[in-house]
């Protein structure tokens, strides 16, 4: 029995953000307080990374990969440069309000990306397992980013408020598919 092994191509712009997450997170992990800009930078030098690939891999023609379980068309594609430009607004307009709390961390940054790779995974999915997977990643990045003022009671509460509804209303939507 041969083994094969997958096309990764349609999922060339998660795979790349997975690595630079990953480089962002080795990155800050040397960097000084006063040196963080240069993680917001690589942050939005991802997005436009994820970007370029994306409109490299653009193809008019469907495909499948991972069993079938993920797709990459033109619906998907369009999708996902929409998010990218979003996120990149959203992480350009929060440097001041997250400076001026104090959260002008890595931590922000990586938990981003993070959220933005489970919206890239629940747009390209063509499976409701995949879709979950994508679901719980975003959900998960944005229950850590809720709680990310360690000190303050009321950010804790609300993460936990959060979590709890999130948790419910993922077992829920697990029984249901």
């Amino acid at each position: 029995m041969a083994f094969l092994s997958p096309d990764f191509s349609p999922a060339y712009p998660e795979i790349f953000l997975l690595i630079m997450i990953c480089i962002v997170m080795l990155v800050d992990l040397f960097l000084d307080n006063d040196q963080r800009y240069f993680t917001y930078i690589l942050s939005l030098l991802s997005l436009a990374g994820c970007a370029v690939i994306t409109f490299a891999t653009l193809s008019s023609e469907v495909q499948y990969t991972f069993s079938g379980m993920f797709v990459d068309d033109l619906m998907s594609d369009s999708l996902k440069l929409m998010v990218y430009l979003t996120v990149a607004v959203v992480l350009i307009y929060s440097r001041n309000y997250i400076r001026v709390r104090g959260m002008f961390k890595g931590e922000f940054f990586n938990l981003s990306l993070f959220a933005t790779l489970g919206m890239m995974v629940m747009i390209s999915a063509s499976h409701f397992m995949v879709f979950y997977l994508g679901l719980e990643l975003l959900s998960l990045s944005l229950y850590a980013m809720v709680a990310l003022q360690r000190d303050s009671a009321v950010a804790t509460e609300a993460a936990m408020k959060f979590f709890v509804l999130g948790a419910l209303a993922s077992g829920f939507l697990l029984y249901g598919m």
